[in-house]
C-alpha cells in the first residue's frame, strides 16, 4: 500500500508543478507522453498539462491529443507522431512558436493577430514551414514531408529554396530536398481537409472560452489539477478502508 499511495504523491507532484498560460496540452486519448525540458523521463499523462519552451511530446498508436494556446492557435497531433516546443511565447505584441514535428502528423488550426508580430515555424526533417494566419496538415514519414494548406498562406523552404503555397495545393518534399507542389489534394488530403472543417468549430468554441475570460487556461489547468487530486484521495481513502479490514 505504501508504494501505491507513494506513487500517487508522485504523479500529483510532478502533474501539477508548473503553470503556464501560453499553451497547454488541453485534450488527449490513449497513451500521450510529456518529455520535460532537462529531463530525461517521459512522463505518462495523467491530465491536462502546461508546455513550456523545450518540451517534447509524444502520442502512441492508440493516442492523439490537442493543444491549445493563449491566442487561440489549435495543434492536433494524431497517433504515433512526436514535436518538440523550440520556441513558445506569446506576448501583448505579438507571438513566436517554433515546433519541430519530428515524426507522425500534426494539424494547425491558427487564429490571424491583427497589427501584431507574428513568427509561427514548423520544422521537419526535410523542410521548414513559416507560417501566415493559416491552417494545414504536416505528414512526415520515414523520407517525405507531405504539406496540405487549407487555408491563409505557407511558405516551405527546403535546400534553401523557398516555394510559397496557396490554399488547396500540396507540397511533397523527399529525400533530395525538392519542393514538388500538386494543383489539388490528394485523396488523403481530402480526407484531412474534411476534418480540418470539423475541427475549425471545435477550435471557434475554444477561441471564445479564451476571449471570454482571461487566463483561461490558467483556470483550466486548476481545475484539473482539483479532480486528479480528488481521485486520488479517493483511492487513498478506499485503500485505508481495505487494510483496516
Amino acid at each position: 500500500m505504501k508504494r501505491i499511495l507513494a506513487a500517487l504523491m508522485l504523479t500529483g507532484f510532478l502533474t501539477g508543478l508548473c503553470r503556464a498560460e501560453t499553451a497547454c496540452v488541453y485534450e488527449y486519448k490513449g497513451p500521450v507522453l510529456l518529455l520535460e525540458p532537462g529531463s530525461a523521463v517521459w512522463q505518462t499523462l495523467a491530465k491536462p498539462a502546461p508546455l513550456k519552451e523545450g518540451s517534447r511530446v509524444k502520442t502512441g498508436a492508440k493516442g492523439f491529443c490537442k493543444i491549445l494556446a493563449g491566442d487561440g492557435t489549435l495543434i492536433d497531433l494524431d497517433s504515433n507522431s512526436e514535436t518538440v516546443v523550440e520556441t513558445l511565447k506569446l506576448e501583448k505584441d505579438g507571438r513566436n512558436y517554433v515546433f519541430n514535428l519530428i515524426k507522425g502528423k500534426i494539424m494547425w488550426l491558427i487564429p490571424k493577430l491583427k497589427e501584431k508580430i507574428s513568427r509561427l515555424e514548423v520544422k521537419t526533417p526535410r523542410a521548414v514551414c513559416a507560417v501566415r494566419g493559416t491552417s494545414f496538415t504536416i505528414v512526415v514519414s520515414s523520407d517525405i514531408s507531405n504539406i496540405g494548406l487549407f487555408e491563409g498562406a505557407l511558405d516551405v523552404t527546403a535546400a534553401g529554396k523557398e516555394t510559397s503555397l496557396n490554399p488547396g495545393k500540396e507540397a511533397l518534399v523527399g529525400a533530395d530536398a525538392e519542393v514538388k507542389v500538386s494543383g489539388r489534394f490528394s485523396k488523403f488530403m481530402q480526407a484531412e481537409q474534411r476534418r480540418y472543417v470539423k475541427l475549425q468549430k471545435y477550435a471557434d468554441t475554444l477561441r471564445r472560452k479564451l476571449a471570454a475570460r482571461e487566463g483561461y487556461i490558467d483556470d483550466f489547468l486548476n481545475e484539473q489539477d482539483k479532480k486528479l487530486r480528488a481521485r486520488e484521495k479517493r483511492i487513498k481513502d478506499r485503500l485505508e478502508k481495505r487494510d483496516k479490514k
